[in-house]
């Protein structure tokens, strides 16, 4: 067991669960990032939460603060997240409804061993060393997702495969947004944000129509995340936390660099889009943009991927371009206002706040998460995001997105 202390990240990470996260475990002085319209009141007494993860929660940090791949299986950080029997309730009404209106989703991909980004075997077909996997390294990452379903396994275990000088752990909102603040993200050197909060929740009219309601980030949220941006947190955004908050919170989308919605008619800087689009599986070239730029140290002039791809509202005027694609949508006027443009960008980094902030649109499941390019980006990502380099970039380029 691994003893608290102060100058331990481990026991100091401890500390912020015994103090902030396990009320919230427990449902005892804690308040809730709530969703408004009915669904959850928004600060609540926290009922008893349900933790998930491959392992049972674990109270000894030395088995889930980071992951390390271990012979037969891992050990992880847990997700944690929390519910009423109310809300799970709904949400198992609303899938019902869903499937009754004949909503299906993509049948899943086939999983495959992960390989941290190294083939099995190599020249002569000798074996290859695999690189070094989790670890308990200097750059401590939160990983923060929910809102958005994925191939759990398979996720994480490309995080085991960033590096010994990267360790992470891993919570759901709403217990996640207890972390980010000033005060609960101090153990944290980067946030990886995999989630998509406030997204359209599916509901059914009188008449058979489908609505869908969008609820509003709490106030507590709202101040801790830009006091985090001012501070100057490193942030990384990947895939569908693009379309985060994008109908009740514009403020986000200018952190990010862009804003989505697939499904429904969206405003984004005023201007009415019909809808975005997004094109599974897709095989595309990325190229690179300016080769001289860290986050893409390794990757050449680009690489070929299969992914998921966006045809979403993106600021390029607001960005520093890293990467584009050679996908283009079908039809942009389609998804477009005909005021807007259709930018190739996928990936990009930008100044929020004081904040050092990467996007990449690329990740949506393990056909990309197993490539060695993709691996390298978000290695290097999450590395530029923690570099004095880029907190100095940060500060001298700061930029004004919260009154």
């Amino acid at each position: 067991m691994i003893r608290p202390n102060k100058n331990n990240f481990q026991g100091a990470f401890f500390m912020i669960f015994a103090k902030r996260i396990l009320p919230v475990l427990i449902g005892v002085g804690a308040s809730a990032i709530g969703l408004s319209g009915g669904l959850m009141a928004q600060t609540p007494t926290l009922p008893p939460a349900v933790a998930i993860s491959r392992e049972p929660l674990e109270l000894d940090v030395s088995k889930w603060v980071g992951c390390k791949r271990v012979p037969g299986g891992s050990l992880c950080a847990p997700a944690i997240q929390t519910g009423t029997p109310e809300i799970q309730a709904q949400l198992k009404a609303q899938q019902a409804a869903a499937t009754a209106a004949g909503v299906k989703p993509l049948p899943p991909i086939p999983l495959t061993p992960m390989t941290c980004g190294v083939p099995m075997m190599g020249a002569n077909n000798q074996p290859l060393a695999r690189p070094p996997q989790g670890g308990r390294g200097p750059i401590r990452v939160l990983f923060i997702s929910k809102g958005h379903e994925f191939e759990r396994e398979h996720l994480l275990g490309m995080l085991d495969c960033l590096g010994d000088d990267i360790t992470y752990a891993h919570a759901e909102h709403p217990a996640a947004d207890v972390l980010m603040t000033p005060e609960g993200s101090k153990n944290f050197d980067v946030f990886v944000f995999y989630d998509l909060g406030g997204p359209g929740v599916l509901q059914l009219g009188p008449n058979g129509e489908r609505n869908r309601f969008y609820p509003d980030p709490s106030p507590e949220l709202k101040k801790g995340f830009a006091a985090l941006l001012k501070q100057g947190k490193g942030m990384v955004f990947l895939h569908h936390a693009s379309a985060a908050w994008t109908h009740t919170w514009p403020e986000y989308a200018e952190v990010v660099g862009g804003a989505c919605d697939w499904y429904s008619p969206v405003t984004v800087r005023g201007i009415l889009d019909p809808h975005h689009g997004y094109y599974p599986r897709t095989a595309q070239r990325q190229t690179v943009v300016d080769k001289s730029h860290p986050v893409v140290a390794g990757l050449g002039d680009g690489f070929d991927i299969t992914d998921e791809a966006y045809g979403c509202a993106w600021f390029p005027e607001s960005v520093k371009p890293i990467l584009t694609t050679s996908f283009t949508p079908p039809d942009p006027r389609v998804n477009f206002n005909p005021q807007r443009q259709y930018s190739n960008l996928s990936t990009w980094v930008k100044v929020s706040e004081g904040s050092p902030v990467f996007y990449t649109q690329m990740g949506h499941d393990n056909n990309a998460w197993r490539v060695p390019a993709y691996q390298q980006l978000i290695r290097n990502a999450i590395k530029w995001a923690a570099s004095p380099e880029a907190h100095a970039w940060a500060k001298a380029n700061r930029t004004r997105i919260f009154k």
